[in-house]
């Protein structure tokens, strides 16, 4: 038999193109993996290209019985070009350059005998669905479910030259290939026809291996490790098992794109021999019968990676306990068990990928609080009216972090105005805590309701007395506000000052109708005569509660909520002064309390302030 070679710049025709070999990037198995530069004799247009070429009866083979039932699945690099050849003369331009030859060759036999190519068509790629569909509607041809081929030997192959002596040592392995499969037996008919598969080249700082060396964040982690379990699901819908992949050939991006197939096979299927890979369930040594379970160790085994920085040790299991991250120890444990039956399902390990990637995509929100409340100095209060009250809820998911925060100034005499404001905090955090379901992300109503349950109560219990109503509630970064009377909600963001809140009196009506100026509402006779107030009658009419639910917190904002004994004696332009980034919350406090004090405090004076904090989650290897 004639001895064959490919060395760099060797010319093949694989029609319709030219190939010409830029690099041998070594082999897996019995399949040579080569960089070719593509020519189109139709269009003169030149590009990269991945040539294999392995047994007609092998991986490749395989490959090709997966792809017919794929189609033009999104996921999948589309082949440019394939053949089943047994002369490689036939291909081969006779005219090589000088230097060192790549002789390919097999115990001493020709590896590619290869003959007159058939003509490939190109396929086309279509758009991936999205894979973080909550149900992905993804294109499925017709099943098949062909008859599996053996998979060829993994008897490695050597490489001899004729400048080199012969060595009992292995074969350099080129940086894109490892060797990753326990050795077969030779199959039969091993000297055959050979196929060769001709796909676009994977941009190199695009693949997954690339990636993995580049320190992707925690959320980059689980979104391409969720649209690479996305790819194994839809595989094994059509009773295929993704058991192994090669980074190298896994191009990162929206979508990810798959260009090396020869890791997927029946499922269920016994196989001649036992398989090791990089990423390769350990059950597959010794009982190699892919199943769904194989791919999801494989998608925890890429995780496990990603999140290390290094791939496994292939001598031993995998072992997430070192894991200290909640959520994450669990997607490791469970994919990576070596008890099987204990894996998550793909859909399963899908879904949970994407959860996770939402809980750590959002920012960690927490709040500075501080708060003061003082009688004042008038000999006719002798009883505090005001009340408030300040409470944090976490129930596990990214709206589930919720702050809220009410202030009730009350009024009437006979202590009859501390009564209604203690009741109306009191109901306000009674409804929020016995809310049966979280709130929606409009809570407006539900606000307005809680504030007319408040209502109810103190109409019932109180006689010649009742109080004014702030509340907000903070949903993660979302903040909504519900509000009845003169107290007043503020909002302090890059130095300037916003109230939130209407005042509900009659000296803002006659601002409002333009009767006086804001100037001349500072000293009005009328300046504490309220228009609205919880308790006045039993039942709130539509639109008496002013309710609004559009802000969105930023890192930084400074939210207060005061009594009219606050903000009567320290104006806007004095707040904006001392709630700066450089004081803490509860000096500014204190000092506006003994400002008020020392002003003469003819009311109760009541602050609270909350700044809202926003911290990104950050990861590193060192946490698991």
């Amino acid at each position: 038999m004639t001895s064959d070679v490919i060395t760099e710049n060797t010319r093949l025709t694989l029609s319709p193109f030219f190939l010409t070999v830029l690099a041998n990037l070594g082999q897996r198995g019995q399949i040579r993996y080569f960089k070719v530069q593509v020519e189109d004799e139709s269009t003169d247009e030149t590009r990269e290209g991945l040539l294999r070429i392995g047994s007609a009866q092998g991986l490749l083979q395989q490959e090709l019985q997966l792809r017919d039932i794929l189609g033009e699945y999104g996921l999948i690099a589309p082949l440019l070009a394939q053949s089943q050849i047994s002369d490689l003369s036939e291909i081969l331009e006779l005219s090589q350059p000088e230097g060192d030859m790549d002789v390919i060759q097999e115990n001493g036999e020709d590896l590619l005998s290869l003959a007159e190519p058939e003509a490939g068509e190109p396929e086309s790629a279509k758009i991936a669905d999205d894979v973080f569909s909550a149900e992905p509607e993804l294109e499925e041809p017709e099943s098949k479910k062909p008859e599996l081929e053996e998979p060829e030997s993994k008897e490695p192959e050597s490489a001899n030259s004729e400048k080199e002596p012969e060595s009992k040592e292995p074969e350099e392995e080129s940086e894109y290939l490892e060797e990753e499969y326990y050795p077969e037996e030779p199959l039969p008919g091993d000297d055959g026809d050979r196929l060769l598969l001709l796909t676009a080249f994977p941009e190199p700082e695009k693949t997954l291996t690339h990636w993995l060396e580049n320190s992707p964040s925690l959320p980059e982690i689980l979104t391409a490790i969720a649209q690479i379990c996305q790819l194994f699901w839809y595989l094994h819908k059509q009773q295929w098992c993704m058991v192994d992949l090669d980074p190298d050939w896994l191009e990162m991006g929206q979508p990810l794109r798959c260009f090396d197939l020869t890791g997927a096979y029946l499922e269920k299927t016994p196989l001649t021999s036992g398989l090791l890979g990089t990423y390769s369930a350990p059950e597959l040594a010794a009982k190699p019968i892919p199943s769904e379970a194989s791919s999801t160790y494989t998608v925890g085994a890429l995780l496990y990676h990603a999140l290390q920085g290094e791939a496994a040790d292939g001598d031993r299991p995998l072992d997430p306990k070192p894991c200290s991250i909640p959520y994450l120890s669990q997607l490791l444990s469970l994919s990576l068990t070596p008890v099987s039956d204990d894996r998550f399902s793909l859909g399963q390990f899908r879904s949970l990928l994407i959860e996770t990637r939402n809980r750590f995509n959002q920012q960690r929100l927490h709040w500075e609080i501080a708060s003061q409340s003082t009688v004042g100095l008038s000999e006719r209060r002798l009883h505090n009216e005001d009340s408030y009250g300040i409470a944090q809820l976490d129930a596990g998911t990214p709206n589930g972090q919720q702050l809220l925060a009410v202030l009730a100034d009350g009024m009437g005499g006979m202590a009859q105005g501390e009564v209604a404001s203690q009741l109306a905090i009191q109901t306000v955090f009674q409804e929020w805590r016995s809310q049966s379901h979280p709130f929606s992300d409009d809570p407006t109503p539900e606000l307005a309701a809680i504030v007319e349950k408040a209502n109810q109560a103190i109409s019932q219990a109180v006689h010649n007395g009742g109080t004014t109503l702030s509340l907000l509630l903070a949903q993660g970064q979302q903040l909504s506000i519900a509000h009845v009377g003169d107290s007043r909600i503020y909002l302090l963001r890059d130095h300037e000052i916003q109230q939130l809140s209407e005042d509900h009196s009659l000296v803002a009506l006659l601002v409002a109708s333009g009767e006086i100026s804001r100037e001349e509402s500072y000293d009005h006779p009328d300046r504490n005569v309220l228009t609205k107030s919880l308790g006045s009658q039993a039942k709130l009419s539509r639109g008496y509660v002013q309710t609004r639910s559009d802000i969105r917190l930023q890192d930084g904002d400074i939210l207060l909520l005061c009594s009219d004994g606050v903000w009567d004696l320290i104006p806007d332009r004095e707040l904006q002064e001392l709630f700066t980034p450089s004081i803490p919350l509860d000096t500014a406090v204190q000092t506006i309390l003994e400002t008020v004090l020392q002003r003469g405090a003819i009311d109760n004076a009541t602050l609270i302030a909350l700044r809202c904090r926003l911290h990104p989650f950050e990861y590193s290897p060192s946490h698991t």
